[in-house]
C-alpha cells in the first residue's frame, strides 16, 4: 500500500474510532455550536468510513487496458474519495472559524479545535489519495499531473470550457446575491470603510473569477504598463480565490443548508435561500475555476516538448 494511502487509512480509522466511542458513550461538551454545524453523532462516522473505503480501493492502482480508453472501473473510488474528502472538510468547517477566532484572541475550545483539525486533516489526506488515483486513471504525467496533448501546457493557452463555466457561474452567484438585496440596501456608502468593503466585495465577485480563466489573469495585460507581459504571481490570484471560495461555499453551503433544514431561517425563507444559493454558487465557482488556474500556471513540464 502506498505511504499516502496507509497514512490516510490509519488517520481515518483513529478518527472514526473516536467518533464511534462518542456516539455510543457520549461526546464531550463542546463550546459554541458544538463540533460541527451538521447535527447528529453518526455523520462523522459515516464520512470517515466512506473515506477509508475510498482510500483502500484507490490504494492498488488497477491497470486500464490500452484498448479500452474509456474504462470506468478506476473512477468510482475516485469519485467516492472526492465526495468523502470534501464531506469531511465540510463537516469540520468550524475549524476555519477556530483559526479566525485565534487571530482575534478569542477563547479557544481546545477539544473542538483538535477534533475539527483532525477531521480537516483526514479530508485533505483523502483528497490527496483521490488526486493521485485520478492522475493514474487519466494516465496523466507523473511529474506534472497534466495529460499531455489534452491539458493546457502554458499560461498563454486558453482555459478549458469547464473553468469558464465555473467562473461565470461565480459572477452569476454574486449578482444573484446582490439582486436579492435590492430595496433593502444595508450599507452607508458615505463611510470610507464601507466603500472599501464594497469595492473588495465587487472585485471578489467579478474581477477575481474572471482573472482565473482569462489570459490577463496569468500574464499582466498592456493596460498595466509597468508589468505588461510579465507573469502574474500565482499566489496573488490563488490565495484570495481559495480563501473566498472556501469560505463562501463552506459557510453558506454547510451552515446555511443546515439552518434551512432545521427551520432556522424563519419568515424570510425565500430571501435567505436566494442569498445562500448566490453565495454558495459564487464560492463553488471560484474553487472550481481556481483548480484550472493551478494547472494553467504550473511551470512547463520538462517531459513535454
Amino acid at each position: 500500500m502506498p505511504r499516502m494511502s496507509l497514512a490516510a487509512v490509519c488517520w481515518l480509522a483513529a478518527y472514526c474510532a473516536v467518533h464511534v466511542w462518542w456516539a455510543v458513550a457520549g461526546a464531550p461538551v463542546f463550546a459554541s455550536f458544538g463540533e460541527s454545524f451538521i447535527p447528529g453523532r453518526w455523520p462523522p462516522v459515516a464520512l470517515s468510513a466512506l473515506a477509508m473505503l475510498a482510500c483502500l480501493l484507490m490504494a492498488r492502482p488497477r491497470a486500464v487496458p490500452r484498448a479500452v480508453p474509456s474504462a470506468l472501473h478506476p473512477w468510482p473510488p475516485v469519485v467516492l474519495g472526492w465526495v468523502a474528502g470534501v464531506g469531511m472538510i465540510a463537516y469540520s468547517f468550524m475549524f476555519a472559524l477556530d483559526i479566525v477566532g485565534m487571530l482575534f484572541a478569542n477563547p479557544l475550545d481546545r477539544v473542538g479545535f483538535l477534533i475539527r483539525g483532525a477531521g480537516v486533516a483526514g479530508g485533505v489526506l483523502t483528497l490527496l489519495c483521490a488526486i493521485a488515483a485520478q492522475r493514474r486513471a487519466r494516465r496523466a504525467c507523473p511529474r506534472c499531473g497534466r495529460v499531455h496533448g489534452r491539458t493546457p501546457e502554458r499560461r498563454t493557452d486558453p482555459s478549458p470550457a469547464w473553468a469558464f463555466l465555473a467562473a461565470y457561474a461565480a459572477v452569476a452567484g454574486c449578482s444573484a446575491r446582490l439582486v436579492a438585496q435590492v430595496g433593502e440596501w444595508p450599507w452607508d456608502v458615505t463611510e470610507p470603510a464601507v466603500v472599501v468593503f464594497l469595492v473588495l466585495y465587487a472585485a471578489a465577485g467579478t474581477l477575481l473569477p474572471l482573472a482565473l480563466v482569462h489570459r490577463w489573469g496569468r500574464i499582466w495585460p498592456r493596460w498595466v504598463p509597468p508589468l505588461a507581459g510579465r507573469e502574474v504571481p500565482r499566489w496573488l490570484v490563488l490565495v484570495p480565490a481559495f480563501l473566498v471560495g472556501g469560505g463562501l461555499a463552506g459557510y453558506f453551503g454547510v451552515v446555511g443548508l443546515t439552518e434551512t433544514l432545521n427551520g432556522g431561517l424563519g419568515a424570510d425563507l425565500g430571501w435567505a435561500l436566494a442569498v445562500i444559493s448566490g453565495y454558495t454558487v459564487w464560492g463553488a465557482g471560484l474553487l472550481v475555476a481556481a483548480t484550472s488556474y493551478v494547472i494553467m500556471t504550473k511551470p512547463p513540464c520538462p517531459d513535454f516538448s
